[in-house]
C-alpha cells in the first residue's frame, strides 16, 4: 500500500515542484516549505486511517450505506470523486504529452502520444486492483533508480551559496510555499478507495507516514539541488527543472553523456502509475455507483474517451498547468471535505447508537 501511494503522488508533482516553490516562495527557502507540507499530510493520512478504523473492508463511499439520507450523500461524494479522477487523469496525460513532445518525440502529435497512454491505461484497469499494485511494485524500483542517479552525479556540482543565508526575509514567504507543497502531496485521497483492500489489522498510519516522509525526502533532495546546481534564478524560468538536471549529468564522459533520454523514458513509467491508479478508481466508482451491470472494460474505454476530449482543453502549456492548479485545490478540498463529513458521521452515529441503548434499558 505504502509503495501505491508513492507511486500516485510522484507523477507530475516531483517535475514541477522546484520551480512552483521558486516562483512562489521568491526566496530560496521554499525548500523548508517541503517540511511544513509533509507534516500536514502525515495528519491528514493519519485522519483517514483513523476514519476507516470504523469502517473496515469500505471505501468511503460505501461506508454511507445504501439507506435513507445517506445513500444520497454516497452518490454526491461518488460524482465528486468521479469528476475529480476523470480531470485528474486528463491534466496528467496533458502533462505527459508536454513533456515527450518537448523532449522525446517532437514531430509526433500529442493527440497520439495521449492516446497510446490511456490505452494503456485501460488495458491495466482491466487487471484489477491486483494488476496496478504489481504494475506499481514492478516500476518502482526502476524509477528510484534513475532518481538517485540523478542525485548522486549532481551533489558535486551543488552550489550551497545559492540558497544562503536562510530565512533571510523571515518565516513569511516560507509559510506562502506550504499550500504549494501541500499541493504536491496530493494523491493521498485514493487512501478512502484502497484501504477498503487492508484487513482490520492492518489499519495504521505509520507505514502509509514512512511513504510520506520518503517522499518529503525526494522532493527536498530535488528542489535544494535546483536551486544549488541550476540556480535559483534559472529554476523560477525552467518549466521542468528535474529534467534540467538530468541535463548535468555525464556518467562516462564520450559514452554515457545524455541520461535525460532515459529519465524522460523512465518517467513516463511513473505518470503511467498515477493515471492508471486514477483511471481504475474512476472506473470501479462508476460500476460500484451507477452501472452495477456494466463491464468493467466498456466503463474504461468510455472514461478514457471524457478524459480524453478535456485533455485537450487548455490551449496552452500555462493554461494546463493553471488547470493543474485549480484540479489540486478541488482534490485538497474535497479530502477535508470527506474528512470531516465522515467524522461527522461516526460522531452521529455512535451518539444514536448510545441513545437506543440507553432506551433499552
Amino acid at each position: 500500500m505504502t509503495i501505491t501511494l508513492i507511486s500516485m503522488i510522484i507523477g507530475v508533482g516531483i517535475l514541477t515542484l522546484p520551480r512552483a516553490l521558486a516562483t512562489t516562495v521568491e526566496t530560496s527557502d521554499g525548500w523548508i516549505s517541503i517540511v511544513f507540507g509533509a507534516v500536514i499530510n502525515m495528519f491528514i493520512v493519519f485522519l483517514i486511517v483513523r476514519l476507516h478504523r470504523h469502517f473496515p473492508g469500505k471505501t468511503f463511499i460505501g461506508f454511507w450505506g445504501d439507506k435513507h439520507i445517506g445513500k444520497w450523500v454516497g452518490k454526491l461524494f461518488s460524482v465528486l470523486f468521479l469528476l475529480y479522477f476523470v480531470i485528474l487523469i486528463a491534466y496528467e496525460a496533458r502533462t505527459l504529452s508536454v513533456v515527450v513532445k518537448i523532449y522525446l518525440l517532437d514531430r509526433s502529435p500529442s493527440e497520439v502520444s495521449v492516446l497510446l497512454i490511456f490505452l494503456a491505461t485501460t488495458y491495466a484497469v482491466t487487471k484489477g486492483v491486483q494488476g496496478i499494485v504489481h504494475l506499481n511494485l514492478m516500476f518502482f524500483p526502476i524509477v528510484m533508480m534513475i532518481l538517485i542517479i540523478i542525485i548522486v552525479f549532481n551533489i558535486p556540482q551543488a552550489n550551497i551559496d545559492e540558497i544562503l543565508p536562510i530565512a533571510a526575509e523571515g518565516l513569511s514567504p516560507i509559510f506562502m510555499g506550504v499550500s504549494e507543497t501541500a499541493l504536491a502531496f496530493l494523491g493521498i485521497e485514493i487512501l478512502f478507495f484502497f484501504l477498503a483492500y487492508v484487513k482490520p489489522q492492518g489499519l495504521k498510519a505509520t507505514m502509509l507516514n514512512v511513504g510520506i516522509g520518503f517522499i518529503a525526502i525526494l522532493y527536498l533532495i530535488i528542489t535544494l539541488l535546483s536551486f544549488t546546481v541550476i540556480g535559483f534564478e534559472s529554476t523560477e524560468t525552467i518549466t521542468f527543472p528535474l529534467v534540467a538536471l538530468a541535463k548535468e549529468v555525464e556518467i562516462i564522459e564520450g559514452v554515457v553523456e545524455r541520461i535525460e533520454p532515459f529519465m524522460i523514458a523512465v518517467w513516463i513509467m511513473s505518470i503511467f502509475n498515477t493515471m492508471a491508479i486514477i483511471h481504475f478508481l474512476a472506473t470501479k466508482i462508476v460500476k460500484d455507483e451507477f452501472v452495477k451491470q456494466g463491464r468493467l472494460s466498456s466503463i474504461a474505454i468510455c472514461l478514457a474517451g471524457f478524459a480524453y476530449v478535456i485533455t485537450f482543453v487548455p490551449n496552452s502549456v500555462q493554461e494546463a498547468f493553471l488547470l493543474g492548479d485549480y484540479i489540486s485545490y478541488f482534490g485538497l478540498g474535497l479530502t477535508c471535505f470527506s474528512l470531516v463529513s465522515g467524522y461527522l458521521f461516526v460522531f452521529f452515529k455512535k451518539k444514536r447508537n448510545k441513545k437506543e441503548k440507553s432506551e433499552v434499558v
